[in-house]
């Protein structure tokens, strides 16, 4: 696989295409009563959450949702509606525009059964939706479209990497990142640990891609304290860790990470991180709000957790880039260095 190179940007469609999610969203807060309970007073999470009669959880992130397109305030605990959201939202508005914002559905997708969601808790996570060979294709296409080419641009900035020869590709899917490393160090061997299943698509789908022999696979039971092998100068985790730290089991597979990983070496993650100083993104929200619907706790990972937990597991000298141009979502990269035993 050779890194594409791009010449314009996929964010500007993206953007688009999550702004079509939207309607769906803002017709299931109408449906609970979300908007009219709010025009009577403002009101705690925990307060709108009793009295919509709905998850907490998901009433969080469909009022971040709410507050990142202007439609909610918020006044310290408390939440309240903006002047938009009071003239065509709420029934007793004589300049009340929902049925016609009931016209718009938006298109099928992840919150056909928002209604229901916040009504009776999303339903169990199903880790086994990304094995598959449209999901692992479509995955990454879209990292491919200039996510892939940062986070190896910002790979080949650390000092370690052009001396690196063993990686470890954690949660790697079907090897793109991988692929993308391989191409820009010629020494490297990574191995992809994942679900059995994608590891046997990963064997497929890149079978006669080149560098092919420096991408080894491995089917992997990513809930187990099963080995996922020693001696790396380099480790890399994408999009995977949101779990652990919702869990507080980063910092215990962190530890792990130091006993596989050599004296000296690297290691990369790369995932969604909220926002700083306040800044609004509606993409990140959809994507927070689309994960709790799914029975997914999170996908978020701050600096600060992240930072803590590889701290106390043996790392440190940080790199950080927060890239906001790239997707709908802003994401962290971080660098570390294993500095000690633990």
């Amino acid at each position: 696989m050779h890194i594409p190179v791009i010449s314009s940007s996929y964010l500007n469609i993206m953007e688009l295409m999550y702004q079509s999610y939207i309607p769906r969203i803002l017709n299931a807060a109408l449906e609970v009563g979300l908007f009219e309970e709010l025009s009577k007073k403002d009101l705690s999470l925990s307060e709108l959450s009793d009295q919509l009669k709905a998850d907490e959880r998901i009433v969080e992130a469909l009022v971040d949702l709410l507050i990142a397109i202007d439609l909610i305030d918020e006044d310290k605990e408390n939440f309240g509606l903006t002047a938009m959201a009071k003239d065509f939202f709420v029934q007793s508005s004589p300049v009340n525009q929902i049925s016609s914002i009931q016209t718009y559905n938006g298109s099928a997708g992840p919150f056909d059964n928002l209604q229901e969601v916040l009504r009776n808790g999303p339903p169990e996570f199903n880790d086994r939706m990304w094995a598959s060979k449209e999901v692992a294709t479509g995955m990454e296409r879209q990292n491919l479209a200039g996510t892939v080419q940062t986070v190896t641009q910002f790979v080949k900035e650390t000092s370690e990497f052009a001396n690196c020869e063993k990686m470890c590709d954690f949660a790697g899917s079907i090897g793109y990142y991988s692929f993308a490393f391989a191409q820009e160090n010629p020494g490297l061997i990574s191995h992809v640990y994942d679900l059995p299943e994608v590891a046997e698509l990963g064997q497929e789908l890149k079978s006669g891609e080149e560098h092919r022999d420096r991408v080894l696979f491995h089917g992997f039971d990513m809930n187990a304290e099963d080995s996922f092998g020693k001696d790396y100068d380099f480790f890399f985790s994408s999009h995977y860790l949101y779990e652990l730290n919702f869990r507080n089991r980063l910092t215990d597979f962190f530890v792990r990470v130091n006993r596989a990983t050599r004296m000296g070496g690297l290691f990369v993650s790369n995932h969604i991180a909220p926002p700083k100083n306040g800044e609004k993104y509606p993409g990140l929200a959809i994507v927070e709000l689309m994960t709790r619907g799914m029975g997914y706790p999170t996908h978020l990972l701050s600096e600060a957790d992240l930072k803590a937990a590889l701290s106390e597991a043996g790392f440190g000298r940080f790199n950080t880039q927060f890239v906001t141009n790239v997707s709908v979502y802003p994401f962290l990269l971080l660098s570390a260095v294993k500095t000690k035993e633990v």
